[in-house]
């Protein structure tokens, strides 16, 4: 990650290193060793959650812009001379490259379209990044931003293991601005599971999307925008609780089906708020459950009887 930020072409870079805690000198020790412009280092004595410790670089940043870059991920060495020209734009609230998913050796997975529009309105990113996924985009966690626009919004939702904490911040920056787009530089997102959330704990899970929705009706920023468009802000709503929803199902249904007992995986489907499509989805899965049971044990159960029923005289 050194490596990369050095390479950039910008010249006006700041490098803020931050130690979430309980790593000694170690990470200091890395910097400054390997770093050769000028950089800060901030440390905190003991681990913060996720959110809170990326607020911590908003609010301690000092340039105009502002990207958030974690330490197993790459971007091009354009990237931020690009999103900076991007965000010329002064309807523009926040920037965003070509986004191609790598495994642990480099190599991409899979990438976003290459054919992407200089902007779009808000109503309109929010289709196309959680109901059509035109553009291919899986995860908004790296982006530039005007810093002064990060901390008017509030900065990371304070969400429950930082669930989707970056897809709300992007909601709150992209209302009632427009969405810059450069198809010349990329942000290279390294996958696990840890990275995607496969690896939390499904009551967990649960948690950070019910705070996720009680977000929409409560965050300051979205309820501004809500009362002047309230037209658009109600449609961008549902499809982002159907969104929600579909996240929690899809993996219910499939991820966490194969790892917990038939107990706690049924227990586990009511886990979110009442909605009427995904507890429809919920009932529809239940009843598929018990014919596949059916099909299997009912042949057997009438063999048993059969076997078992005195003849007649």
């Amino acid at each position: 990650m050194l490596d990369i930020v050095a390479r950039q072409d910008y010249p006006n870079i700041e490098l803020l290193i931050s130690d979430n805690g309980e790593n000694g000198d170690a990470v200091s020790r890395l910097v400054k060793e390997h770093y050769p412009r000028p950089y800060r280092f901030r440390q905190n004595p003991s681990t913060v959650e996720m959110s809170a410790h990326f607020n911590q670089l908003v609010d301690e940043a000092s340039g105009d812009y502002l990207v958030i870059l974690a330490d197993d991920d790459e971007i091009t060495p354009n990237y931020v001379s690009e999103l900076v020209a991007a965000l010329q734009n002064p309807r523009a609230s926040v920037a965003m490259s070509i986004q191609q998913t790598i495994d642990e050796s480099g190599n991409v997975l899979r990438s976003s379209r290459d054919t992407v529009p200089e902007t779009l309105s808000s109503s309109d990113f929010i289709k196309a990044a959680w109901q059509t996924h035109e553009y291919g985009y899986e995860s908004f966690s790296t982006f530039l931003a005007r810093t002064s626009s990060l901390r008017s919004c509030g900065g990371y939702p304070r969400l429950w293991k930082g669930t989707a904490h970056d897809d709300a911040l992007m909601i709150k920056l992209s209302l009632g601005n427009l969405v810059a787009f450069s198809n010349r530089c990329a942000y290279r997102k390294r996958y696990s599971e840890e990275s995607e959330g496969y690896a939390m704990p499904i009551a967990d899970l649960a948690r950070g999307l019910r705070e996720f929705m009680a977000l929409l009706d409560a965050d300051p920023t979205i309820q501004t925008y809500a009362a002047s468009h309230p037209s658009e802000w109600r449609e961008s709503k549902s499809l982002l609780t159907r969104m929600i929803c579909n996240t929690y199902y899809y993996r219910w249904i499939d991820l966490y089906r194969k790892r917990l007992t038939p107990f706690k995986w049924t227990k586990a489907a009511f886990y979110l708020p009442y909605n009427r499509d995904y507890y429809r989805a919920v009932i529809r899965t239940f009843v598929s459950e018990l014919v596949e049971v059916g099909k299997e044990r009912l042949p057997r159960a009438y063999e048993i009887y059969r076997r078992m029923k005195p003849k007649s005289p």
